[in-house]
């Protein structure tokens, strides 16, 4: 397995936080709800924060995220919604 972070590379995602769960990624089109962000490993992305080491398998070139709706202390209100986050991955 090789280390991300030894081959030169850190990751980090940014994106508006939700107001009443900074933890989470703001939605926007309707409100109770934003997105949370985990690594494969289950852990959660700390928007804007560096993230944890990776690890690629050898001849790999895949890291995975998962991205899932997670209610919040607002008034839920449905409809159509979008969200942006934007991923860096530097080279060193």
């Amino acid at each position: 397995r090789e280390h991300l972070a030894d081959a030169g590379g850190l990751q980090a995602f940014l994106g508006q936080a939700d107001p009443d769960d900074p933890r989470l990624l703001k939605v926007r089109g309707v409100t109770g709800m934003g997105l949370r962000l985990t690594d494969a490993l289950g852990r959660d992305v700390r928007l804007g924060a560096r993230g944890e080491p990776l690890f690629l398998d050898r001849g790999s070139d895949t890291l995975t995220w998962q991205v899932r709706p997670t209610r919040t202390r607002a008034a839920l209100a449905s409809g159509a919604f979008r969200a942006t986050l934007d991923f860096r991955l530097v080279y060193e």
